[in-house]
């Protein structure tokens, strides 16, 4: 237990390092469409990601009520020059504590999933336990997307956690319902509802139940955009970009015909009847091809740096099995680095701009830099490539692990019968 508290309070100054400094636009456009609902008390303004402007904007609400320094921050907040908002924000006098106090909302969620995962690792000895524990507390990727990068991903990945530990306990019907509220918060963790169906059913007509509960969050969203706003929800999530990302990848049968075959799409049905196919389906199992799938995902697939954090809660469970994992994990974080290079300045440079925007604003960015002796985008790909390269190797491990478990699954029953 010292060692435990250790962990936890080191993570904790880790991430109050990064909490006041860096950040990327993205967390000041999520409190503006905040500010603007807590102002307009308008809920419906992005209904693609209607929790979490809800969340945001209720945190909003209350950190404004006690902290009287964020009201000072609402004209910036309100500015619909995205340019002019991102310059004032960075030049205000408080804007270190401002930056504390957003990023505030994510280390709660943060804290909940470290003891998430104590609890998802119970079933382990205690020192694997902790092990699982500092991964997560001391992940690379966690402590980037959520305090350096400042995305909102921390908090679907809470509840997917959640729905995850319900499963674990065979609370079927409240894993599925809270999935499906993760689904809202965020449309990843629809990836893995087969998984979750085809674990936790008993009987073929539990099969529909499940799927069109695992559904009814996005349903719910639909109905309420149609009836109190007048808009769809679920046709304007099939032409969102992170969609696109998803069918990016593809093989085209005839040079120039419409005749394609989406490779993400494909690969994750062989993954999904894989794991359909399996007599004797274990927790662990479900945490490996969850695994196998969001890596699957970011290797293949044009992504953004946050979605590798969907990752993470299933990785570091296969971490304990594997330590190599763990070490091509922290290439892949390196390669991420470099692949940064991708969005240009806002995602390198501009993450430093509270520090002095002034300067981090005219100093010349990596791309130009790269141009005077190489092609960036090749030199970037290079890397991209490597990366692939070693998410594929990654999968195929924890692939073969899963051999391990049916076999073993398989000597469990034999040696009851």
């Amino acid at each position: 237990m010292r060692t435990l508290y250790k962990y936890f309070l080191i993570g904790l100054l880790v991430r109050f390092i990064f909490m006041p400094f860096f950040y990327q636009r993205d967390l000041l456009s999520t409190y503006q469409k905040a500010a603007e609902t807590v102002y307009t008390r308008n809920f419906g303004l992005d209904l693609l990601q209607l929790l979490i402007n809800i969340i945001h904007s209720v945190y909003l609400f209350i950190i404004k009520s006690i902290f009287s320094g964020i009201n000072e921050l609402f004209p910036i907040l309100l500015e619909k020059d995205s340019w002019i908002s991102w310059i004032c924000f960075n030049r205000v006098y408080n804007v270190f504590s401002a930056l504390t106090l957003f990023k505030a909302l994510y280390l709660i969620f943060d804290i909940g999933c470290m003891f998430l995962i104590l609890r998802l690792s119970s079933d382990e000895k205690p020192e694997s336990k902790l092990q699982i524990f500092k991964f997560w507390v001391f992940n690379p990727i966690v402590i980037f997307v959520s305090y350096i990068f400042a995305r909102h991903d921390i908090i679907g990945v809470f509840f997917t956690l959640v729905a995850l530990l319900l499963a674990k306990k065979q609370r079927k019907y409240w894993a599925i319902i809270v999935l499906s509220i993760a689904i809202v918060l965020r449309f990843f963790p629809i990836m893995i509802l087969p998984l979750f169906v085809f674990y936790l059913v008993h009987t073929k007509k539990e099969y529909i139940i499940l799927s069109l509960v695992g559904v009814s969050g996005l349903v719910g969203v639909e109905l309420l955009g149609y009836f109190g706003f007048g808009r769809d929800v679920i046709f304007s999530l099939l032409g969102a970009e992170h969609f696109d990302f998803i069918l990016s990848t593809k093989l085209d049968l005839v040079p120039g015909s419409h005749s394609s075959i989406f490779i993400f799409v494909a690969l994750y049905m062989i993954v999904i009847l894989s794991f359909f196919h399996i007599q004797k389906k274990s927790f662990d199992m479900v945490l490996n091809y969850a695994a196998i799938i969001y890596l699957l995902y970011v290797g293949i697939c044009y992504f953004h740096p946050q979605y590798m954090l969907w990752t993470i809660p299933f990785l570091i469970f296969t971490f304990i099995k594997r330590k190599s994992l763990l070490y091509y994990h922290w290439i892949q974080f390196a390669l991420l680095m470099v692949m940064l290079i991708y969005w240009g300045d806002l995602v390198t440079k501009f993450l430093f701009a509270p520090i002095d925007h002034k300067y981090f604003i005219y100093l010349t960015g990596i791309i130009p830099i790269l141009e005077r002796v190489c092609d960036s985008a090749r030199f970037v790909n290079i890397f991209r490539s490597i990366f692939t390269g070693i998410t594929l190797w990654m999968i195929y491990f924890i692939y073969k692990d899963n051999k391990k478990l049916q076999k073993e699954e398989n000597l469990d029953n034999l040696s009851n019968n």
